[in-house]
């Protein structure tokens, strides 16, 4: 009924490994962020940009007055 220590032994093993590996990439980020290109918005990232506030973003964006010096511009609809 007791874990066998080389079991214990190879998960923390595998948890270090990991976290080196995570370690490691997060530096060659780091080093080369000039090289990362973000991909084009796919289907699914729009779909969650849109449930998840892209359009309060648009909303919180202070709004151009529509009559400036006497000449007003008409809002079209959208």
């Amino acid at each position: 009924m007791y874990e066998h220590p080389y079991l214990a032994y190879r998960a923390t093993e595998l948890d270090l490994e990991q976290l080196e590996r995570a370690a490691e990439h997060r530096r060659f980020i780091e080093e080369h962020a000039d090289q990362i290109i973000r991909r084009p918005e796919g289907a699914f990232r729009r779909a969650v940009r849109r449930m998840t506030g892209g359009a309060r973003r648009a909303a919180a964006a202070p709004a151009a007055p529509r009559c400036a010096e006497g000449v007003c511009e008409l809002a079209l609809a959208r």
